[in-house]
């Protein structure tokens, strides 16, 4: 289920970077795990069906040139670990690559890591 709430992710960090939010974008989130289907057969016996489901983060953050050069140099598609304290103050802890394109536009850029997301 995602987890869209008011504010920003604070003390988010990926990859051994701190990531700084933007102030007003909003963080976004959805726990990896599965996905169920419950249906009837051709019997009338119930049936369930499950796919698994990855997770990501996203968050619109501010980076200096330093600190994009340090981002973009982790664009291997390597899952790396990750945490962020949700605007709730529940812990997310993540492992996963960056997904999406990375254009950096006024010194923002849109982060989105996909991988295992959980909620501790």
């Amino acid at each position: 289920m995602p987890g869209i709430v008011g504010g920003p992710f604070r003390d988010l960090k990926w990859g051994g970077l701190s990531l700084y939010p933007a102030g007003e974008a909003e963080a976004e989130w959805k726990l990896s795990g599965f996905e169920y289907e419950h249906e009837m057969s051709s019997n009338q016996e119930p049936y369930s069906t499950a796919k698994s489901v990855i997770g990501y983060i996203q968050q619109e953050c501010v980076f200096s040139p330093d600190e994009y050069n340090d981002y973009i140099s982790l664009n291997d598609g390597t899952p790396r670990a990750g945490v962020a304290t949700a605007p709730d103050g529940s812990i997310i802890q993540f492992n996963g690559a960056i997904d999406g394109e990375v254009n950096l536009a006024n010194g923002r850029l849109t982060v989105r890591i996909a991988g295992k997301v959980s909620v501790q």
